[in-house]
């Protein structure tokens, strides 16, 4: 009965620091945003609307991309200089004690919920695995939308880049650029999905105020 109590008791800790939540919403945004304007896009093309109509919608989304790539720069800056948990070494598993606790999430997911997950204060370490997947596709989507943009729209800084390559060479570099984006942009459409998973099936079970922390920057956590 103590041990219940005990689980039961909550103490609230101050996780996400202000500049933390406002990057994690702006670009939880502009990642949206993309995506839907990467689709209103490619379902133009689906329905054979003309190219000269479709380049606005492409525009648009060089611009918001531009802004994206400021703001998704400023969280990797951030993870060497930000608040505690904020940091590259909450999310990188280079310590035993981050493996053991992705194993135990894993037991833990795999046996229908049956027992207790890690007890973490920051970023849960199963998911950070697929956060370091997704800050790479991320980056790999910046360049292949910068060079897309410069090769495609002849926008800056992919213009300057380019200029003067051959026209088949420039051809093979955009089929390359065009794979990338695509594969990233299935991939975020893929985080999307399990992060908001994860998310709910946390929040039913733990009552920690998962969701509610990147509001006000604090979590429930039992106290022992």
């Amino acid at each position: 009965m103590e041990s219940q109590n005990s689980n039961n008791e909550r103490v609230v800790v101050h996780v996400w620091g202000w500049e933390i939540r406002i990057l994690h919403w702006v670009n939880a945004f502009l990642i949206i945003t993309l995506a839907l304007l990467m689709l209103g896009k490619e379902g133009m093309e689906y329905l054979g609307v003309e190219k000269e109509l479709r380049e606005p919608i492409n525009t648009i989304h060089v611009y918001f991309g531009y802004v994206f790539t400021v703001t998704f720069t400023l969280r990797i800056i951030a993870g060497f200089v930000g608040s505690h948990y904020a940091r590259w070494h909450d999310i990188i598993p280079y310590r035993r004690e981050k493996w053991q606790a992705i194993a135990q999430n894993l037991r833990w997911y795999l046996t229908g919920f049956s027992g207790t997950p890690a007890r973490v204060v920051g970023h849960d370490p199963l998911a950070s695995l697929f956060y370091i997947a997704l800050f790479i596709v991320l980056v790999l989507q910046i360049l292949a939308g910068l060079t897309l943009a410069g090769i495609e729209l002849h926008m800056l800084p992919g213009s300057l880049i380019f200029s003067g390559m051959e026209e088949h060479v420039l051809e093979e570099i955009e089929e390359v650029a065009e794979e990338i984006h695509e594969f990233g942009f299935w991939f975020i459409i893929f985080f999307i999905f399990a992060h908001l998973g994860g998310l709910i099936v946390h929040e039913i079970k733990e009552h920690t105020g998962l969701f509610s922390s990147m509001i006000h920057g604090k979590k429930y956590l039992p106290k022992d």
